[in-house]
This record gives structure tokens, C-alpha cells and sequence, in this order.
């Protein structure tokens, strides 16, 4: 399929299962296609994906039918919902219409640091083309390496920050270096080294929490709605190795000021 046939079916799909359905008009001003090649490719799809919507005469509109099943997009409401975020922060950097009318305000932006492109780009440049880096970086302790030569591996967003996870040469070990604290950045001349090896990376663990028992019933209740639970009715996360220390940090450090109690308490498999 091609990619603009494929953007078009996505936009079809997230009118019709998240939004009061489509018409023509809708595609045609979302893309800047005609009127003609907007209702085209309306029909392209139902005739792809029958029995997936029905057009409303009164509405003039095409609407989803009962049990419409997305092909292009998940169904998934919180993924819904941080498509839109995306989709307000995109909008940061490119200067175009959003395609929802919703804007979802991010106030963690106001509280990020701020990155210099010079530092930035050389960064994203090793990671497209897996080369290594010659870094100056600010450690949180004084005694810790300045200077170093890193594999970068992957990007990482936690805590309202960006992450390298990456391989240094110079400790022998896989780190996370957080963008913030790069001072200089230069292209670095040693064999790049993938995330093969960090099994912090790959390895999955299982974390179960349960909110504080001296916490009332109904508190407890809402705290557990809308997540996972095991069959002990205990909030189960499957997670990486290294993500584990970051949702530990979240969810431990959480605390009911009025009670003066955490609200979550984790539990040992």
C-alpha cells in the first residue's frame, strides 16, 4: 500500500471510531486534495474494508457501523489520547494545522530544560548512522568521568527528561547519560557498539504494587481503576529491567499529604 493511501485510510478510521464520523470535505481540506480525490479514496476503503461504515443521508456524513473493527489504528483510548498530545506537540516544530480541534496543553514542557542543537543533532546523527561519540558530560558526582567515548543506542523519555541509553567505552558498560548534562559532543573514531549486550535493556521483569491498606476502600479503588490487575487484584507491570527503577521512583515516592501515608506499596513475587 502507499504511504499516502495508508496516512488517508488512518485519518478514515480515526474519524469514524473516535470523531462523528467523515465527509468528503473533511479529506479533501485535512490533505488539500479535491473534493473528487477525497471521496475517492473514501470509496477506495470501503471497498477494501466492507461493512466498516455507512453513509447518513440527514447527516451527510459516513459514520462507523456497530461493530466496526480498526485496521489502521488501535482502539486503545489512552493511545487515542497521547496521539492527541502528539499531535499538539508536533505542532511546536511544524507550523500546520492540527488535525483535532482538542488541544491537549503539556505543562511538563514549561519544566524542561532547554537542549542546544549543537549538542542535539550530533547525537541524533550517531544514532541513524550507529557511530560512536567523543563526549564531555556533567556527572551528578564530582569525582565521576567528564570525558568519554559512547556507542549511542537508543532514545529515552522519563521523568519529563531525554535519555541515551547508550554503551561507554571508557566505564566498559551500558549507561543511561542524560541529554541535559552533555556539555560537548564531537564524532568519536572507535567501533560502535549496539544494544545487544545490555541486558538491562532486554530483560523483562514483572513488578506488582497495591495501594496502602490503611488507605479507605474507596481510594484504594480508584487508584487500581484502569490498570492491569493480576489475580491477587495487584497492579502488574511488565516492564525492562531499566525501566523498573524509574517506576519504582514514581510510584513509591507517591504520597497522600492529608493521610500522611504513600499511596502505593510494592509487593515481592
Amino acid at each position: 500500500m502507499k504511504f499516502d493511501t495508508l496516512i488517508r485510510f488512518t485519518y478514515i478510521e480515526t474519524q469514524l471510531y473516535w470523531g462523528n464520523g467523515l465527509a468528503a470535505n473533511d479529506l479533501a481540506k485535512t490533505f488539500g486534495l479535491t473534493r473528487q480525490t477525497a471521496q475517492a479514496a473514501i470509496d477506495a476503503y470501503r471497498l477494501q474494508h466492507p461493512g466498516q461504515m455507512k453513509y447518513d443521508g440527514s447527516l451527510k456524513r459516513h459514520l462507523a457501523e456497530k461493530d466496526f473493527e480498526p485496521q489502521y489504528i488501535r482502539g486503545d483510548a489512552v493511545a487515542f489520547l497521547d496521539y492527541l498530545r502528539g499531535q499538539n506537540l508536533r505542532a511546536h516544530y511544524l507550523d500546520e494545522a492540527d488535525w483535532s480541534e482538542i488541544e491537549v496543553t503539556d505543562m511538563d514542557r514549561l519544566l524542561r530544560p532547554k537542549l542546544p542543537r549543537r549538542v542535539v543533532q550530533p547525537i541524533l546523527a550517531a544514532l541513524r548512522h550507529k557511530e560512536t561519540l567523543l563526549i564531555e558530560y556533567q556527572p551528578v558526582m564530582p569525582d565521576d568521568i567528564r570525558v568519554r567515548v559512547i556507542s549511542p543506542n537508543l532514545m529515552v523519555f522519563v521523568n519529563n527528561r531525554y535519555h541515551l541509553h547508550a554503551y561507554c567505552h571508557t566505564a566498559h558498560k551500558y549507561l543511561d547519560f542524560v541529554l541535559s548534562r552533555f556539555v560537548h559532543v564531537e564524532p568519536g573514531y572507535e567501533e560502535w557498539v549496539s544494544s545487544e549486550g545490555s541486558r538491562e535493556w532486554h530483560d523483562r521483569v514483572k513488578l506488582c504494587f497495591r495501594p496502602n491498606r490503611e488507605l479507605p476502600r474507596e481510594v484504594q479503588e480508584t487508584l487500581l481503576r484502569g490498570h492491569p490487575l493480576n489475580e491477587e487484584g495487584m497492579w502488574e507491570i511488565n516492564c525492562r529491567k531499566s525501566e523498573a527503577f524509574y517506576i519504582r521512583r514514581t510510584l513509591l515516592n507517591k504520597y497522600d499529604e492529608n493521610r500522611r501515608m504513600p499511596l502505593w506499596i510494592e509487593v515481592n513475587g
